[in-house]
């Protein structure tokens, strides 16, 4: 009764000492991945909706330089009335020569 067990544990020890056999062989076959490059095409669907949110795209960048612009030219135009304000104030110069003018007493005492 022993023997077929021991024939049997012989057998299954053969199959194990295949099987890591075959394992060290496969381990050494394994090669680097291969790089694979995707080229996919894009749908007409895509291409329709990619040139709808350009156009959308470059209706909202009008709008807002279009806005930007009008801004710009009245800011400009605000700095223009001011600088020419600015041009008409009195200089140092003439506001000490005013201020002379006016703060000297007056020969009559006043």
């Amino acid at each position: 009764m022993n023997q077929p067990t021991e024939e049997r544990f012989n057998r299954l020890e053969a199959e194990q000492k295949q099987l890591k056999e075959e394992v060290r062989q496969l381990r050494e076959q394994i090669t680097e991945p291969m790089k694979v490059t995707r080229i996919e095409v894009a749908s007409e669907d895509v291409i329709r909706r990619l040139d709808s949110l350009t156009q959308e795209l470059h209706a909202i960048s009008k709008t807002w330089l279009d806005t930007l612009q009008e801004h710009y030219t009245d800011h400009t135009a605000h700095f223009e009335k001011i600088e020419k304000a600015m041009a008409d104030l009195p200089t140092k110069e003439g506001l000490e020569a005013l201020l002379i003018k006016y703060l000297q007493p007056k020969p009559n005492g006043h």
